[in-house]
C-alpha cells in the first residue's frame, strides 16, 4: 500500500536517530530498536533484554541448537551461557565489537542504514549492534540481545540434549 516501507525511505526512530532503509526484510530490528530506546528513555531501565528470531545468519554463526547472545556486559554473557546449560536453552556469544562492525551501517543520508553493507562481516553481531546503537554504546546499563532464529525450528526437546 501507499504507507509501506520502501527502499531508500528514511525513518526517524524513537531514539531520534534517522535510518535509511536499504533492506525491507530487515524490519524487525527497527521495532526492537524502538523497544529498547523506550525502555531506556521512558522506563528508566538499567537492564534491557531483547529476544527475537532476528537473522538467518544466526544459525550460521552459532548453529541450529544454540541461540546467539550479544551483550555489553561479560558477566551477563557468562550468566546467559550458564542459564542456558542449566535449562537446555543453549546460547553462544557473538562478537561485541561496535568499533569494528558498526561502520557496516554507514549512510550518506541518515544516521545509519538498517542493514549491513557486507553480508560476510558478522551480520548477526551487526544486527544486534544496530539495536544497541539506539540506547548508545556508552550506555552504562546492561543490554542483552538474544537471537533465537535457528533454535526455534528444533523439532523436539531431544534436539537440545
Amino acid at each position: 500500500g501507499p504507507n509501506a516501507t520502501r527502499p531508500d525511505d528514511i525513518h526517524v526512530l524513537y531514539s531520534g536517530k534517522t535510518v535509511e532503509i536499504n533492506n525491507t526484510d530487515a524490519e524487525g530490528r527497527l521495532v526492537l530498536a524502538d523497544g529498547v530506546s523506550y525502555a531506556c528513555k521512558d522506563l528508566g531501565a538499567d537492564i534491557i533484554l531483547d529476544m527475537a528470531t532476528l537473522t538467518g545468519a544466526q544459525g550460521i554463526a552459532t548453529g541450529k541448537y544454540h541461540a546467539a547472545v550479544l551483550t555489553n556486559n561479560e558477566e551477563w554473557e557468562q550468566a546467559c551461557i550458564k542459564a542456558g546449560r542449566n535449562c537446555g536453552d543453549l546460547v553462544h556469544p557473538l562478537v561485541y565489537c561496535p568499533e569494528l562492525h558498526f561502520s557496516e551501517f554507514t549512510s550518506a543520508v541518515a544516521d545509519m542504514k538498517n542493514s549491513v553493507a557486507d553480508r560476510d562481516n558478522s551480520p548477526s553481531s551487526c544486527a544486534g549492534l544496530f539495536i544497541a546503537s539506539h540506547i548508545g554504546f556508552d550506555w552504562p546499563g546492561v543490554w542483552v540481545h538474544i537471537d533465537i532464529a535457528a533454535p526455534v525450528h528444533a523439532v523436539s526437546k531431544e534436539d537440545f540434549s
